[in-house]
C-alpha cells in the first residue's frame, strides 16, 4: 500500500475547522512574566473554557497511515478536543487551539524535550538518553490534543524505551523552549539602577544577627542585592573568620589565588595597588580569569586612618544612559573587546572580553567588564580577516563617553565604611573604588571573600521590593521642585517689586 501524501493528513485532521480567531505568537515571555497579570488572568480564564468545552463535545478519533511508516502498515492514531485541530506531516507536528492559537513543533524536538521520570530523573534532575539517540525517522504512533496538553506514544523511540513510555507536555513547556536565567522578564530580578541621590536614599543595611538567623530579613536582603547590586551589614562581631560565614549564608565561596578570603592591608612592594594606601580608581575583579567571581565582600575590621572612603558606581545606568543618548557609543563597546591581563611569576592569567556584554538571546545587558589597573594593551580588531586599528578613535571616544559618565558626581556613592560593616556588591556590574588615605594617623583593614549567589527565598522577594520606595523618592523629588519653583517665583516677584519701589522713589 502506498504512503498517503501530506495533504491528505491535513484534510483528515482539520475536520471541521473554521478559520482561526487569532495568530499565536511564539514568546516565552508570555508564560514567564508577571509583569502582565490581567493577561494571564485572561488566559486562564480561556484554558478553563477550553477545559469544559473539551469534556461537552465528543472527541475526534482519527486513524491514518503516516508516511514515515513502513508500507503503511503502522498508523497513527489521533484524539482531538474539537474545536482544537492537529495536522501531522512528515517531519512536523501542527497544532491549534483556541486559546493559543497555531504553532508547529518538529518531531525530534517534541521528543527531546519530554521531562517524563523515564527520561528526567526525579532526584538527580538528569537526563537519562543523548539528544544523538533520537532516530532520524521517529513519529508518533498515537496523539492526543485537548488545546493545553499533547501526549504523544511514539513509534520508533529511542532505544530502550518500550510502547508504554508516552510524552506529555503543556502549551508552556512547548512554548519556553530552554531555560536563559539571564532573561530577566520578571520585575522581581530586573536591575534597578541608580545614582548617588537613589543610593542614599534606598542604601539597604541588616544587621549581622537577622542576615544570618532571620530567613525573612535574609530573603530581603537578596532581593535587593539582586535590584541594585549593593547592599550593607553592619554589628558584626570583630572577627575575620566572619566574612566567610557571610558569604557562605549566599552560596559557596569562590576560591581564587587569593585563597577563599584574604586581607586588605598596606603591604610594602605590594603586587596589588589594593595592598597599597594610594588612591584606588573604578574597577572589577578578576576580569583576567575565564569565570570572574559574581559577588564581592569586604568586612572592615579596622578603618581609623584619615581617608580610605569606599566609593560605587552602577556601571548598568551608565550603559542605559548611552543606549539611548549614545547608541552608536553603546554599539561599540559591545563589540570591541578589551584585554585583561594577570602577570606575574606565580600566576599569569589573561582574557578579553567587550565592555557590555549583552546577552545573545534578549540582547539584554548581561555583564560590564571594566577594570583598567588591569587592562592588557588593546586587542587588534579584525576587518575581513586584516588585522587593523583604522578603528581606534571610535573605540577610545566611546570609552571616554563611559568614564565620564561613570566618574560623574550623579553616578558616585560615597561612604567610609566603619569597623564592625560589610559591604556585599555585585562584581560584574557594579564598580568600586578607593580615597588615598594616611597610614600615619591610624590603620585600615579589610577582610574581603567573593561568593557565587544563591537565590534563596524568591517567594518572600514580593514583600520587599525596593520599587516601592523608589515612588516614595519620585514624589518627594517632584514636591521639593514645587517647592523651589514657587520659592524661586516668589523671589522674583520681590525683587520685580523692591526695582519698582526704587524707581518710584528716583522719580519722585
Amino acid at each position: 500500500m502506498r504512503p498517503l501524501p501530506s495533504g491528505v493528513f491535513r484534510q483528515v485532521a482539520r475536520g471541521r475547522a473554521g478559520l482561526p480567531l487569532r495568530t499565536f505568537v511564539s514568546s516565552a515571555k508570555r508564560f514567564n512574566s508577571e509583569g502582565i497579570p490581567k493577561a494571564q488572568d485572561h488566559l486562564s480564564q480561556l484554558m478553563e473554557r477550553v477545559s469544559q468545552q473539551a469534556s461537552i463535545d465528543k472527541n475526534r478519533h482519527l486513524s491514518f497511515p503516516h508516511e514515515r511508516s513502513s508500507q503503511g502498515s503502522n498508523f497513527t492514531e489521533v484524539n482531538v478536543a474539537q474545536p482544537n485541530r492537529i495536522t501531522a506531516e512528515r517531519d512536523v507536528l501542527h497544532l491549534w487551539s483556541f486559546v493559543h492559537g497555531f504553532s508547529t513543533f518538529p518531531y525530534w524536538y517534541l521528543r527531546d524535550v519530554c521531562r517524563c521520570p523515564r527520561c528526567v530523573d526525579p532526584h538527580s534532575k538528569q537526563r537519562s538518553f543523548r539528544s544523538s539517540d533520537i532516530p532520524g525517522k521517529i513519529y508518533p504512533r498515537h496523539m492526543s490534543w485537548d488545546g493545553t496538553t499533547l501526549d504523544i506514544k511514539w513509534a520508533n523511540d529511542v532505544p530502550g524505551y518500550d510502547e508504554t513510555h508516552s510524552t506529555t507536555l503543556d502549551v508552556p513547556t512547548l512554548m519556553a523552549g530552554p531555560t536563559n536565567t539571564h532573561d530577566n522578564v520578571s520585575k522581581s530580578t530586573k536591575p534597578l539602577i541608580w545614582g548617588d541621590v537613589m543610593m542614599r536614599d534606598l542604601q539597604h543595611w541588616v544587621s549581622f544577627d537577622d542576615y544570618m538567623s532571620n530567613d525573612g530579613k535574609f530573603a530581603e536582603s537578596m532581593r535587593n542585592l539582586q535590584r541594585m547590586g549593593l547592599i550593607f551589614i553592619k554589628d558584626i562581631p570583630k572577627s575575620r573568620e566572619l566574612v566567610k560565614k557571610i558569604s557562605e549564608r549566599m552560596g559557596p565561596v569562590r576560591n581564587s589565588f587569593y585563597g577563599e578570603t584574604w586581607d586588605v592591608r598596606t603591604v610594602p612592594q605590594a603586587k596589588n595597588v589594593a595592598y597599597t594606601n594610594q588612591h584606588l580608581g573604578f574597577h572589577m575583579d578578576l576580569l583576567y580569569m575565564n569565570e570572574p567571581p559574581g559577588y564581592q565582600l569586604l568586612h572592615c575590621l579596622e578603618n581609623s586612618c584619615e581617608g580610605g572612603e569606599s566609593l560605587f558606581a552602577d556601571s548598568f545606568r551608565v550603559a542605559d544612559i548611552m543606549k539611548r543618548n549614545y547608541p552608536t557609543e553603546y554599539k561599540t563597546l559591545t563589540r570591541r573587546l578589551f584585554g585583561f591581563e594577570y602577570m606575574h611569576n606565580d600566576h599569569i592569567y589573561s582574557n578579553a572580553r567587550p565592555l557590555f556584554e549583552v546577552d545573545k538571546v534578549t540582547g539584554q545587558l548581561r555583564n560590564v567588564n571594566y577594570s583598567p589597573p588591569f587592562q592588557a594593551p588593546i586587542p587588534k580588531s579584525r576587518d575581513k580577516g586584516v588585522c587593523n586599528h583604522i578603528h581606534f578613535n571610535q573605540w577610545r571616544h566611546a570609552l571616554k563617553t563611559f568614564t565620564y559618565l561613570l566618574e560623574s558626581k550623579s553616578s558616585i556613592f560615597q561612604l567610609k565604611l566603619n569597623p564592625g560593616e560589610c559591604v556585599i556588591f555585585a562584581n560584574r556590574r557594579i564598580v568600586h573604588a578607593r580615597n588615598k588615605f594616611n597610614t600615619s594617623s591610624g590603620s585600615r583593614w579589610l577582610a574581603g571573600a567573593f561568593s557565587t549567589h544563591a537565590k534563596k527565598f524568591p517567594a518572600q522577594w514580593k514583600d520587599c521590593d525596593p520599587m516601592r520606595s523608589v515612588r516614595k523618592i519620585k514624589a518627594r523629588i517632584a514636591k521639593e521642585k514645587e517647592i523651589t519653583v514657587a520659592a524661586m517665583q516668589q523671589s522674583q516677584a520681590q525683587h520685580a517689586e523692591a526695582e519698582n519701589v526704587d524707581e518710584t522713589n528716583s522719580t519722585g
